[in-house]
């Protein structure tokens, strides 16, 4: 079966506007050169500028709310993308990240994937949040398997999951 599109992930950690870290991301970046590419904790307008000159062959999109750290997404300009900011995938909590659904069309099929990036923590509470987070997502394939014709969606659930401590 040959690949409908390829796709990288990377939480970036704290990344804001540095130029030789940005530099590291971008030379990452075109060397995968990949299709879609999802970057975690992007901090600051100047890193999505920047991005926006030095990869010009991509459509940009951002999450945007009260947090400092966001989700940027980036999409091949020859790719039919359509970008949703999910906030029900913050579980009620008003300073989490948004999910970020990209849609992408390749050859008439859609393929719907979730980046998330869920709560970090080893407390219990933080253990909850990020467990009703990954049960959001969950509930979420089975509401896009509804809508499919074939009741299958093509659905990809990625990101920084923060997975410590849990049994998925």
């Amino acid at each position: 079966m040959a690949k409908a599109f390829t796709v990288a992930s990377w939480n970036v950690e704290h990344f804001k506007d540095d130029s030789q870290r940005i530099d590291r991301v971008v030379n990452f970046v075109k060397q995968q050169n990949p299709d879609v590419f999802a970057l975690y904790e992007v901090e600051g307008k100047t890193v999505f500028q920047s991005l926006v000159s030095l990869l010009p062959n991509y459509q940009f999109h951002i999450t945007e709310g009260p947090q400092t750290q966001e989700i940027l997404v980036g999409a091949k300009n020859t790719m039919t993308a359509f970008f949703t900011q999910k906030v029900e995938f913050k579980s009620g909590n008003s300073w989490l990240r948004p999910g970020a659904l990209l849609t992408l069309t390749v050859q008439g099929v859609h393929y719907s994937l979730l980046l998330l990036h869920t709560k970090s923590s080893s407390k219990p509470v933080g253990l909850g949040i990020r467990d009703d987070m990954f049960e959001r997502a969950f509930d979420f394939k089975k509401t896009l398997d509804k809508a499919t014709a074939n009741g299958k969606a093509n659905f990809l659930f990625l990101g920084d999951l923060n997975t410590m401590g849990m049994e998925y």
